[in-house]
């Protein structure tokens, strides 16, 4: 095997060097070679060099270069440890988030409010935040669900304003795990997925899940939706998409100028990462219009889902007096567990007796696919099959675009 040298640059336009290094079964790296690197390229790292995995890679600071001060402030070091935490506060406010360990039991919603909060703290780009949650909440589930990797995953954001974003600050996130990537995590439930390439390209498609064979439109616990909404966010904010996983890499970007809807996708079939690496880049300061966004996205997953029948239980009229009406949440992080559990002991109940049922949705701007799938996906099932409507009350534009998009699902296959 011809030796492969140690990328002396990480950035997102380019991720193949450190790829192709990684991939080269390097045994240690010395971070003051490498400048500059990029918050992706240390989650990438540390991902693969957490001190309890089994042959961690050897990253050394040991120098004061640029990116070995970069690696400290983000808390590089404290991650690999066995008992690395969520950090209680970010490096610094507004510009980096302190790389963090999530675990396959840990409840996916706090951390992505947090570190969203924390990247984004100014309310006039509140729906740039709030884009930033959506996709870190699907990509942390993404790990807890499918790495199948005993140590969890790593997660980490910065705000780059210098350099390549000179003229134009973005956002940066990314997550990665040593897990068994998104091929061998498809190829069970979708046995035509035998190739790599093919197999991550097929995941950005709506409802291409582990958890359900293909021609399914969701489980109980999954919509296979995450990456098919992260990748069209790319595209409609003029972002960046890398996943990098066993034996395949895609690269997506956006178009800055908004005239191509469909973005530039590569896939490159030489690299790979051991495990699976998301980097998801996007404006720090350019208007946004999330609504409008995620009712575009609804849109184009309603045309790619199978339709077999067409059924209208979520209603938004005025529910007849003997409803139950509940509150979802005004207040706090979402609780896709938690969601789930209500669904459990109180919707489902009620709708075997084909008692109607009220969700107030007051006070929130924006759900998850992930919170409303956990809420009503089963309810939505048992209402069509009880014939009972679901009322729904103060559901703003992005909130109804979401839970339109559930029932065309749950509903549909």
């Amino acid at each position: 095997m011809t030796p492969v040298s140690p990328p002396t640059r990480v950035e997102l336009p380019d991720p193949a060097p450190l790829l192709r290094w990684l991939a080269h079964d390097p045994v240690g790296l010395p971070l003051g070679s490498v400048d500059p690197i990029e918050m992706w390229g240390l989650v990438a790292l540390a991902a693969l060099a957490r001190m309890d995995g089994a042959t961690p890679l050897r990253v050394t600071l040991d120098s004061n270069s640029r990116s070995c001060q970069f690696a400290r402030a983000v808390g590089f070091e404290d991650v690999l440890s066995t008992t690395g935490q969520l950090a209680t506060a970010p490096a610094e406010q507004g510009r980096t988030v302190k790389l963090t360990r999530i675990r396959r039991q840990d409840s996916t919603e706090p951390p992505s409010d947090k570190v969203s909060r924390l990247l984004v703290p100014d309310s006039r780009f509140e729906d740039t935040r709030r884009t930033l949650y959506y996709v870190l909440n699907e990509l942390l589930r993404n790990i807890v669900q499918h790495s199948h990797d005993p140590l969890g995953g790593v997660v980490g954001a910065q705000l780059n304003r210098g350099g390549r974003n000179a003229a134009q600050p973005m956002v940066q996130v990314a997550v990665a795990d040593a897990g068994i990537g998104i091929p061998q995590s498809l190829v069970g439930r979708h046995p035509s997925l035998v190739d790599a390439g093919a197999a991550l390209e097929k995941s950005l498609w709506p409802h291409i899940s582990s958890a359900f064979d293909e021609g399914e439109t969701g489980s109980a616990q999954n919509a296979g939706m995450g990456l098919f909404f992260i990748s069209e966010m790319t595209k409609l904010v003029g972002g960046r998409l890398l996943i990098a996983t066993r034996g395949v890499t895609l690269t997506l970007q956006g178009d800055e100028n908004f005239e191509d809807p469909h973005g530039i996708q590569h896939v490159l079939r030489d690299v790979g990462f051991p495990g699976t690496l998301v980097a998801f880049e996007m404006p720090a300061e350019a208007e946004q219009d999330y609504d409008g966004m995620i009712e575009t996205i609804r849109q184009r997953a309603k045309d790619r889902t199978p339709r077999r029948a067409v059924h209208k239980w979520l209603t938004f009229d005025a529910p007849p007096p003997q409803s139950l009406r509940v509150i979802v949440r005004s207040t706090g992080v979402e609780d896709a567990r938690a969601a789930q559990r209500y669904s459990e002991d109180v919707l489902l109940p009620r709708l075997i007796k084909r008692q109607p049922v009220a969700l107030d949705f007051v006070g929130i701007p924006t759900c998850t696919q992930s919170y409303v799938h956990a809420l009503l996906y089963e309810a939505l099932r048992l209402a069509w099959a009880r014939k009972t409507p679901i009322y729904v009350l103060n559901a703003q534009p992005a909130v109804r675009s979401t839970l339109e998009l559930l029932e065309n699902y749950a509903l549909g296959g």
